[in-house]
């Protein structure tokens, strides 16, 4: 826990969490939440992605990529929308068509380090369907090696295999 003072010893005391190589929670208080929050967006290079959980009865549409099991998402492109990114980014990680978006789920907020600057990534979550009996193609150029169906009762055998913005998603969906 920490309390908010000053910009910069926030900026350092995030910075000092994210170098550590243990998953963390922090809290961080302060009289103003929305200018905390503001501020801490203004540390990172804001990014804006959207994904969608496809399910076909008792199961749910999963990736495997670079050895982490996860669902597919991307980033939102120039002059698209959140749902249509949503629709574009599953299609093309796992080859299948005719998606239709049912309803929104909720939105996740992560944290990672790439080409030397630390992002902070807000992912948009869809439910979906899609006609049955597609072939799965993963995206290999994206890394992706593995398309496949998981039945929702087998979601806590895959926790400890999927990144932890994703484990709240995903029990949320084994409880629907």
């Amino acid at each position: 826990m920490f309390v908010h003072t000053s910009s910069q010893t926030t900026k350092n005391y995030i910075f000092h969490l994210l170098r550590e190589p243990n998953i963390f929670h922090a809290k961080i208080y302060a009289p103003d939440t929305g200018q905390l929050f503001a501020e801490f967006q203004s540390f990172f290079t804001v990014v804006e992605a959207a994904g969608g959980i496809v399910r076909q009865t008792d199961q749910l549409l999963m990736i495997k990529r670079l050895g982490v099991i996860d669902l597919p998402k991307g980033h939102v492109e120039q002059g698209e929308s959140i749902e249509e990114c949503a629709l574009r980014e599953v299609e093309e990680e796992c080859g299948i068509r005719e998606l239709t978006i049912q309803t929104f789920l909720q939105a996740t907020w992560h944290i990672y380090f790439r080409e030397e600057k630390w992002h902070l990534k807000k992912t948009y979550w869809y439910t979906m369907a899609c006609p049955a009996g597609q072939a799965l193609i993963p995206q290999t150029a994206e890394g992706i090696e593995e398309v496949f169906w998981l039945r929702t009762r087998e979601i806590d055998r895959i926790l400890p295999q999927t990144y932890a913005s994703l484990r709240g998603v995903l029990q949320a969906l084994q409880k629907a």
